[in-house]
């Protein structure tokens, strides 16, 4: 299009013939045709040439449409909407402007990848169907039947006065409805009363059926909606609502839905927290056994996630016992069976400690839960709960040096048979969980036959995903094999830097100190203390790090803020341990004067129970170069702190943290940045290792920490990520 005159030569445009003719345009219409053609500049353009063809694809002939669809096309629409003499200026401008935002919004969306380029021509072509269709006064809904909702969704919002437009809008909200299950529920509001709404609530309730109960449970016209709805598994969600005990009920939906449990007797099963957990765990296996037949459980999350949180209620009183004798310490477990005790420690990982899970008097979880087995044989107990999470269960065992003797436990054949399967399927699973536990437990076992049995595995599942040109597959199993190189020697600073290079990584046993200033030059630190009692302690001695003569100290209502009077110039932020819940005020107020000051701290460190880490996780910046949790290692976290800071080096540990080893760790690290040097992991590791050499119950707990550079399973979420951007 020109700015004074339109000129086209086309021919079969739209299944017709378009003779060359020339057309003016009124002054007052020309901007509509201009916007319209900076689009078209702009999906030209989107290969980084202006040569008039749009490269969408990679097979030539689609891009051809594409071009043809983009360029002579929408020319030749603007023609349709000038030379139609029943259109005033109002539909021309109208028609004009709706092309130029259909046009943005491909652009836009092609942009972010969240339209296939390929969609061009239907958009195109839908767009004139429909302002036909709109000119005649027809309904423009049997044109919208046949997109997606990514090309669909801005046609719609042009033809909002057009008769069928409800219809229309309703076939695209039930497209992106289905497509995004998992947090549809919040928005259902303005599409209450579109017919496909029912059936998108009850399919939310198949794969999420506490969202649903969330709902149904509320006072909100959604509600309502809900308690309307005639599907009979969301009416079955609308009874266990009715429940006073809703939340405890709602794992067993399976039960209810066969017959083989009903809601009173359930409400007198759960009264009991012992009670509840058991029956929790009977259920849990039988759902598990109904997920390895083929079956999606409905209820298998909810019991996943209230088992959790019942079982962490045992650990913590096992752990804060610590100092008792084990009569006194175990006693809370003291009748569990062989298959109670399992599902505590594949729960507890995140606050279990060392001495919880086996200790010298063989009173620990997995000490107990072996001795109870008759006879005490690994296999049988995994088919007792049908191998449910056996490979995390697998990766604790590597983790906490019990491994060789589960595997021991049973006849050689069916423990290869169980590490073969440990390593296999890892790209079926919807996250990389899994292949996180694979990676980390590498890095804790000893036994070089055992690591060469893995290795071989590992290279086998890479071939066969190979095979089958599986993308996800192959990279998964390709990082793994990386990872698990034979060891060729070396010191663990060669062997760090030889695995960052092969993974196309940044160094990973050191942080550069280049990286941690400011802009100002000053390095920033952030530390987040919670206000229950290992809270106050760990907050007393972590004050005790900061001697009069090298540091300045002040304090207002809601933090504290040090400052070295040596060295580069650091400032730590540490919000005061108020009283829970003034505890997450003061990390409030503190985020909210960093924010006014523009203050990024490339340091962070979370002291608290697991309890309180997905608080300091909402607080961590995209600048953070050093993350020291001190706990909770544990999957979900090193994902969540890698997509926030893809560049942070992680300091975890295997079990709760302790004030003991955090603060030589805490008082290493400031050391080595107010010198101005990197930090280097390696280093800080070999000395830590020998402050700690002379206190065996120190050294105990600092054996459970993991180093950046030995954190496998962050490394590996870091190359999988980089592997996938690349892509």
């Amino acid at each position: 299009m020109k700015k004074t005159l339109l000129i086209i030569s086309l021919s079969m445009v739209f299944g017709g013939w378009v003779s060359a003719q020339q057309i003016k345009i009124p002054i007052q219409r020309q901007i509509f045709h201009d916007n319209i053609d900076k689009e078209q500049q702009a999906a030209d353009k989107f290969d980084g040439k202006t040569d008039n063809f749009v490269k969408a694809t990679e097979d030539e002939a689609i891009n051809l449409q594409v071009t043809n669809a983009l360029m002579k096309q929408v020319d030749a629409i603007q023609v349709e909407i000038e030379q139609n003499e029943a259109l005033d200026q109002r539909l021309k401008v109208k028609y004009l402007t709706g092309l130029q935002q259909v046009l943005k919004d491909y652009n836009t969306k092609r942009s972010f990848r969240r339209i296939e380029a390929d969609e061009a021509p239907s958009i195109v072509q839908a767009y004139r169907n429909m302002m036909l269709a709109d000119i005649a006064g027809k309904s423009i809904y049997p044109v919208v039947r046949n997109l997606s909702f990514e090309a669909g969704e801005r046609l719609v919002e042009v033809f909002k006065d057009n008769p069928g437009s409800k219809e229309a809008r309703g076939e695209m909200w039930g497209k992106y409805a289905f497509k995004n299950l998992d947090d549809i529920m919040p928005k259902l509001g303005p599409y209450l009363d579109y017919p496909v709404t029912d059936s998108i609530v009850a399919a939310v309730a198949r794969k999420y059926p506490n969202k649903v109960l969330t709902y149904a449970t509320s006072y909100t016209p959604t509600a309502s909606a809900i308690r309307r709805n005639p599907d009979p598994l969301v009416q079955q969600i609308v009874q266990i609502g009715r429940s006073s005990q809703s939340t405890k009920l709602m794992p067993f939906i399976d039960q209810l839905l066969d017959g083989s449990a009903s809601i009173s007797e359930l409400e007198a099963a759960v009264e009991n927290d012992d009670n509840y957990f058991r029956k929790m765990v009977k259920a849990a296996i039988a759902l598990q056994q109904r997920k390895s037949s083929g079956q999606e459980p409905l209820g298998l999350k909810a019991m996943q996630e209230n088992m959790h949180a019942k079982s962490l209620r045992y650990i913590r009183e096992i752990n804060d016992l610590h100092e008792e004798g084990p009569a006194v310490r175990f006693r809370i477990v003291k009748d569990f069976t062989p298959e109670e005790l399992y599902y505590l420690i594949v729960n507890g990982q995140e606050e279990l400690y060392t001495s919880s899970y086996t200790n010298a008097a063989k009173a620990g979880l997995y000490d107990q839960m072996m001795i109870r087995m008759k006879p005490p044989r690994g296999d049988s107990l995994l088919m007792l709960v049908n191998f449910d999470r056996f490979k995390k269960f697998i990766a604790m065992a590597a983790g906490f040096n019990t491994l060789d003797n589960f595997l021991k436990s049973m006849d050689p054949e069916n423990a290869n048979y169980l590490m073969v399967k440990f390593v296999r399927s890892l790209e079926k699973t919807e996250d990389l969980e899994d292949a996180v536990d694979v990676a980390n437990s590498f890095g804790s076992i000893r036994d070089p036959k055992l690591l060469d049995f893995l290795r071989a595995e590992v290279r086998k599942n890479l071939v066969f995903v190979e095979g089958k040109k599986d993308k996800r597959g192959t990279t998964i199993y390709g990082l793994l094999n990386s990872i698990f190189t034979e060891d060729a020697g070396g010191t663990d600073s060669s062997k760090a830097s030889d695995m960052a290079a092969k993974l196309q990584l940044p160094p990973i046993n050191y942080v550069e100190f280049a990286t941690l200033p400011s802009d100002s030059g000053r390095i920033y630190q952030q530390v987040f203390f919670y206000g229950d009692e290992d809270g106050l302690i760990s907050y007393r001695s972590f004050m005790g790090n900061f001697p009069g003569g090298e540091w300045t100290v002040s304090k207002n209502n809601y933090w504290t803020t040090i400052s070295s009077t040596k060295g580069k110039p650091i400032t730590i932020y540490a919000n005061n341990p108020l009283k829970e819940p003034e505890d997450k005020t003061a990390i409030e107020k503190l985020a909210e004067y960093l924010d006014e000051k523009d203050i990024h701290p490339t340091v962070f460190v979370h002291r608290g129970h697991s309890y309180h880490v997905n608080t300091t996780l909402d607080n961590l910046q995209s600048t953070a170069r050093i993350v020291i949790l001190g706990s909770c290692g544990g999957y979900h976290n090193l994902a969540t702190v890698l997509e926030k800071a893809p560049e942070a080096h992680i300091i975890s540990s295997k079990q709760v943290g302790t004030y003991r080893v955090n603060e030589p760790i805490i008082r290493s690290l400031e050391e080595v940045i107010r010198a101005g040097k990197n930090v280097d992991w390696v280093q800080m590791w070999v000395g830590l290792s020998k402050r700690f050499a002379g206190d065996a119950g120190s050294k105990t707990l600092f054996d459970d920490y993991v180093p950046p550079h030995k954190n496998l399973g962050a490394i590996f979420i870091k190359a999988y990520r980089q592997v996938m951007k690349e892509n």
